[in-house]
């Protein structure tokens, strides 16, 4: 199994979902029109007044150099600040980096760390990520029960990557289970279409 790694530079902003007045959603718009220097100046002011969403954001546009000199250390900074007030998509990223060892020190066990506080809130790409942590024991101990129960629970949120890793887990017979083809069958056709 592999990690769920290209979200660091993929991810769309939280808001895209989210109705915002103000700054806020301006920047959103800001953002969507290609326009990365309205959206930072927008966000900026709030980012360092304590909003999270906005941190979270600025996080994303220095990550990915949008609208400004790529820099993950700033990056790394913004996520820090709005993880640590709850910010689920925030900490998610977070544990990308220490898992990669981007603008830090490579470090599983703060990847899980991070991953745990957003897995707790529901987060999917978490939830798989910390399963496969798990089911290797990397940053944790080995606990494929677990790693089964949150692919589960990712998979019940729609995540593909993780029904594809329950179906194979059954397929293959992994983690001491007997192959159960008929399992992983239903499995698979429960995952998104076009995936796996």
């Amino acid at each position: 199994m592999r990690l769920r790694l290209s979200s660091l530079l993929l991810l769309t902003l939280l808001l895209a979902g989210r109705a915002f007045g103000g700054p806020l959603e301006e920047g959103l718009r800001a953002f969507q029109g290609g326009n990365y220097p309205r959206a930072l100046s927008l966000w900026e002011p709030l980012a360092r007044g304590g909003n999270a969403d906005a941190q979270y954001n600025l996080g994303l546009l220095h990550a990915n150099g949008w609208g400004v000199q790529k820099d993950l250390r700033a990056a790394r900074g913004w996520y820090a600040e709005a993880a640590r007030q709850g910010q689920a998509d925030a900490q998610y990223n977070l544990g990308l980096m220490y898992a990669e060892g981007l603008s830090v020190f490579r470090s599983d066990r703060a990847a899980v760390q991070w991953w745990e506080r957003a897995a707790a809130q529901g987060h999917p790409a978490a939830l798989y990520n910390l399963g496969v942590m798990y089911a290797y024991g990397r940053g944790s101990k080995k606990d494929p029960q677990r790693a089964l129960g949150l692919w589960e629970q990712a998979a019940g949120l729609g995540h593909a990557d993780s029904c594809g890793a329950l179906a194979r887990t059954f397929e293959q017979g992994e983690f001491g289970l007997p192959p159960d083809p008929a399992k992983a069958r239903r499995l698979r056709a429960r995952c998104p279409s076009g995936t796996i």
